[in-house]
């Protein structure tokens, strides 16, 4: 099946992404905007060398530094800790569309500490994915700083479908934290760098796009089933991979969800450590807190402790039935931490085939 120009323009620009076959079917796209939850504050990423991982991302990315905020004490993080006094030094790293929130643990868990970088497969928050042009890659840059790649041979970014003009690459930072880069051969290209999405493996898709769904007030903008690519054995390093894949746009960001059907991702028996080294939240900033719980709870999630007054707004924190960490933020008018910093993705309330 050919790509049109409008087809290969959408491939850009995430409608068609990594795993988008075009020879594979997809239910109806629908993209209500609720008002409810706004978008990604941002994504959080435990790291054991501050400095280090704000450098690697900062140069490599084009990420800016826009806050340095202290978590001491905070009555919900010691909750989701298990224990007092946790305390981490933070910095907010932001792009053109979205933020990562760096955090650099004192005296992690011993947890933390036995815990393994996370697999390609999950299950968890596995992935932050950097878009760029082919006229300003950024991967050779991730690989200059330090960057390890994830992929069989040489690792350097492949078209996973011939039709898309896109190359994918996983690469994993001096924690082990993967990351994903997708270079656009488009030309002119549509931007210069932005975090495309957010990913998360699951152990049962079908009920998490129904926790999603709920939790976020509209159904994935597009659903792919079954894949099944020798291209995408290369990219992940594994064999015979067999995937289901959703994507959600939030705001000003996507989150990704996938199933690896093979290799299955094995269970967690408790949530990963907040403090364990990778991504350890996914920050939503939602209008009302208490809603935003209570639909969390609906959707089948947990919440876990009271909302806390947290870097100038309030925040609670919930987990999705896989144990993610998710944070229902209201920033102050004005935060660094808002959503509204950034222009939405999403597209007026609409159905299509």
């Amino acid at each position: 099946m050919k790509l049109t120009r409008r087809g290969i323009v959408a491939a850009a620009l995430g409608s068609v992404t990594a795993c988008a076959l075009p020879d594979v079917a997809m239910r109806p796209r629908v993209t209500p905007v609720g008002p409810l939850v706004r978008g990604v504050s941002y994504v959080g990423i435990s790291v054991s060398d501050l400095a280090r991982s704000a450098e690697f991302y900062g140069s490599s990315a084009d990420l800016a530094e826009v806050n340095r905020a202290p978590i001491n004490d905070n009555a919900a993080i010691n909750k989701i800790s298990a224990r007092s006094n946790v305390i981490a030094e933070t910095r907010l790293l932001r792009g053109g569309n979205a933020q990562l929130r760096l955090m650099q643990f004192k005296n992690p868990s011993a947890a933390a500490r036995m815990s393994a970088p996370m697999l390609v497969q999950g299950p968890g928050i596995t992935h932050v994915c950097h878009q760029s042009p082919a006229s300003k890659p950024l991967y050779p840059r991730f690989i200059a700083a330090g960057g390890k790649p994830v992929g069989r041979g040489s690792g350097e970014p492949i078209r996973l479908v011939p039709d898309v003009p896109v190359r994918y690459a996983y690469a994993r930072d001096a924690d082990g934290v993967m990351f994903e880069n997708e270079i656009m051969e488009i030309d002119p290209p549509p931007f210069d760098h932005r975090i495309g999405h957010v990913a998360i493996a699951t152990t049962d898709i079908e009920r998490t796009v129904r926790f999603y769904s709920a939790l976020l007030g509209r159904l994935p903008r597009d659903r792919r089933f079954n894949l099944a690519r020798p291209t995408l054995d290369q990219a992940a390093n594994l064999d015979n991979v067999k995937v289901s894949v959703a994507w959600y746009t939030i705001g000003n960001l996507e989150l990704e969800v996938w199933q690896y059907l093979n290799p299955a991702p094995t269970p967690l028996d408790k949530p990963r450590p907040i403090d364990a080294m990778g991504y350890n939240m996914i920050a939503l900033d939602v209008s009302d807190v208490e809603g935003a719980s209570a639909q969390l709870v609906a959707a089948g999630g947990r919440i876990e402790g009271r909302p806390v007054a947290m870097d100038g707004g309030r925040m609670a924190f919930g987990r999705d039935p896989d144990g993610n960490l998710i944070g229902l933020m209201s920033p102050a008018f004005g935060s660094v931490f808002s959503s509204a910093n950034f222009k939405s993705r999403e597209t007026p309330p609409a159905v299509s085939g």
